[in-house]
């Protein structure tokens, strides 16, 4: 597994670097056989450190598992951030076993583009003003494994096609914390 890390606003010493590989590539491990990579970045604001962990399962469906976590202190942060991310690896280990034996449709697949659109707009005629544009694959899921792409990848909404109806669905977090589902009716 190839893991990269990189320091903000600090230094990654060469023990910092060596914790890091040793405890994350130990967890991985345990969970995943064919992981490609993982990203781990470090951020210092003021007297807190911020751990960003990114990790790619390498097993074609392009899950990523992302934890972040915050502290005053660097080994700590990195601790609690590696353990959110054995926890959620730990919880859906069942479930992603069952995801990738599932036979995918190749004419059941979608795609669309994805745009990000500046926070106070600048109307142009009718369209918002565009900032960045970039195509995505929109996969066949059930709710349950949208819900569980959302909590993986730390998203705020996943949209995706449902299996069992064939309709564009959305899951999001709702202010209160719980979670909505949107089915479309075309």
């Amino acid at each position: 597994m190839n893991i990269t890390i990189a320091g903000q606003h600090m230094s990654v010493g060469a023990s910092l670097e060596e914790y890091v590989r040793e405890k994350l590539q130990h967890i991985v491990d345990r969970y995943f056989d064919h992981v490609t990579g993982a990203n781990v970045h470090f951020l210092k604001h003021g007297h807190l450190f911020k751990c960003d962990i990114l990790v790619h399962d390498g097993t074609g469906r392009h899950t990523i598992i992302k934890s972040d976590a915050e502290c005053d202190d660097v080994y700590s942060c990195f601790d609690l951030s590696v353990a959110k991310c054995e926890k959620q690896l730990r919880r859906y280990k069942s479930r992603l076993k069952d995801r990738h034996n599932r036979v995918k449709l190749s004419d059941a697949d979608a795609s669309g583009v994805k745009y990000v659109i500046a926070p106070n707009p600048e109307y142009v005629g009718d369209s918002p003003a565009i900032i960045a544009e970039k195509k995505v694959h929109i996969e066949e899921l059930s709710v349950s494994e949208a819900v569980m792409k959302m909590d993986l990848e730390n998203l705020p909404a996943v949209m995706f096609k449902n299996v069992k109806n064939g309709r564009l669905n959305v899951v999001y977090y709702r202010a209160d914390g719980n979670i909505s589902w949107v089915d479309s009716d075309a």
